[in-house]
């Protein structure tokens, strides 16, 4: 090879170099973009699951009640069990009162049952809030709030 021709390739070989930098800066700036997306969204979805596992399990309580305010008292028992410890981000599951407790005065219609109704709210405190999911509605503090309702018929256990 002449000299001419070893002279561009080390010119070419040169600006590979910066060119790597700049490479390497816009995936990095990307990767954080898509990390803070990540964990953004692993919280809307464990904040989603919570919600909705607490208020079937405290209607599942409630449901063995006698009296509605026996069931409220078994579904808050219940959700007292479901506190989270996840800081700032996470609040735990709130019982939304009064419940609905219908036992049509302990003789139901042949074609209706008993049941009892609950619904629970959690809010979802985001980082760096942005953009709507799911079921979730913006909070005044920037935060995501999860309401889920559960309907289970009455259970008397003797």
């Amino acid at each position: 090879m002449n000299k001419a021709g070893n002279r561009r390739l080390k010119t070419r070989h040169r600006s590979a170099k910066g060119d790597l930098f700049v490479e390497l800066s816009c995936a990095a700036f990307f990767l954080t973009i898509f990390a803070i997306v990540a964990v953004h969204v692993g919280l809307i979805i464990f904040g989603a699951f919570l919600n909705d596992r607490a208020c079937r399990d405290a209607a599942r309580s409630a449901a063995q009640g006698s009296s509605q305010t026996q069931a409220t008292s078994l579904a808050q028992t219940v959700l007292v069990s479901h506190k989270q410890t996840l800081g700032n981000y996470i609040a735990s599951p709130v019982l939304t009162t009064p419940i609905v407790y219908n036992d049509y005065g302990g003789s139901p219609p042949t074609a209706l049952s008993p049941y009892v109704q609950i619904t629970t709210t959690t809010a979802v405190h985001l980082p760096i809030p942005f953009l709507n999911f799911f079921s979730a509605v913006f909070t005044e503090d920037k935060g995501l709030t999860f309401t889920a309702t559960y309907t289970f018929p009455i259970v008397r256990i003797n």
